[in-house]
């Protein structure tokens, strides 16, 4: 199963942790259409953002920067 099937599950997690996660498509854009960012207070002020010709990238990307922070929080079932 690909991050994309997983959105609604993904964003769950990241709000019981104290973050914001925003999936966005911009059909005005002729590349990278799809942005995902992360971002709360947990970050220090900082975000994650990852723009993309696919959602599954963006996910992937976004929750492999946030992996690297914190390691064992990001667990899905």
């Amino acid at each position: 199963m690909g991050w994309d099937e997983r959105v609604p599950e993904l964003l769950a997690r990241l709000g019981e942790l104290g973050l914001v996660g925003i999936v966005k498509i911009d059909g005005e854009r002729d590349h990278k259409p799809w942005t995902v960012v992360i971002s709360g207070q947990r970050l220090g002020g900082a975000s994650i953002r990852c723009d993309g010709n696919s959602l599954d990238y963006c996910l992937r990307s976004a929750v492999a920067a946030l992996c690297e922070r914190y390691p064992d929080e990001l667990v899905l079932d």
